[in-house]
């Protein structure tokens, strides 16, 4: 049947107030139910959050092997984070230019050497004849060195890393006098830096092992300084206060956890 709305009668009195509340209460209904739905859809998490992320780096792992490299990373993955590795040459130059800022955790296991008064630390990249004629051109700016390795200065990081475009996350360098790269680091957005100030070689394990404990305590929720008392307690209890172990350095946000 079809109905013609233009020629229908106006209600009128009582059944035009029946149904003025019907319409009334519906519209309620409906606006009550809106805002209902809008807080839920707020309260609800957001799973298309970015997962937290960390990378591990050894350029030198074909001369210098990482002690117990598995339990590295089951430390950082099971403190919530997803981790990459990259080992030997896969640490290149081209990499370390803009990768670094995908990443909330930093884990740097590397060797360096001076020249001219500047600390350099190496990348993956072989030292080799090609090398030193790509990278003429920063190594005239000091940002690149190819000596006993390709290595990078601190110049690179403020050169390649415009401030605050890293993550504030952490940053954890596994090789003596790194103390220049703090302030780097640090500058372009990193909340902490931790380093060591002794240089020891790699291939003893004893820089591993100091690594791997300190980071288990950042793991269990400690702030970056009191992982750093937590070890220092360790280690006396465990070899007594006259021990040598490498000295550790912190800068940065003392309260920083993972």
């Amino acid at each position: 049947m079809k109905v013609d709305l233009f020629q229908l009668e106006p209600i009128r009195g009582k059944d035009a107030f029946a149904m003025n509340k019907k319409l009334v209460l519906a519209a309620t209904l409906c606006l009550l139910s809106l805002v209902a739905a809008t807080n839920e859809a707020f309260a609800m998490p957001s799973f298309a959050e970015a997962p937290k992320r960390a990378v591990f780096l050894s350029p030198l792992e074909d001369w210098y092997p990482t002690w117990n490299l598995n339990e590295y990373v089951s430390t950082i993955e099971q403190a919530g984070y997803q981790v990459d590795v990259f080992l030997g040459e896969n640490v290149s130059i081209a990499f370390l230019k803009t990768g670094l800022s995908d990443y909330d955790v930093i884990i740097f296991r590397t060797d360096s050497f001076t020249s001219e008064g500047v600390n350099y630390y190496c990348s993956g990249e072989p030292p080799t004849t090609a090398a030193r004629k790509e990278y003429a051109v920063e190594a005239s700016n000091q940002e690149i060195e190819v000596g006993a390795c390709v290595g990078f200065s601190h110049v690179f990081i403020r050169n390649h890393y415009p401030e605050g475009s890293l993550r504030k996350g952490l940053v954890f360098v596994i090789d003596g006098y790194s103390a220049d790269l703090s302030f780097a680091f640090l500058k372009e957005g990193a909340a902490a830096y931790m380093g060591y100030y002794d240089a020891r070689p790699l291939r003893f394990g004893c820089m591993d092992a100091l690594s791997i404990k300190w980071l288990k305590f950042l793991g269990q929720g400690y702030t970056v300084k009191e992982a750093m008392l937590e070890l220092y307690l360790y280690l006396s209890r465990g070899h007594g206060r006259d021990a040598t172990w490498p000295s550790m350095f912190l800068e940065g946000d003392y309260g920083l956890r993972i």
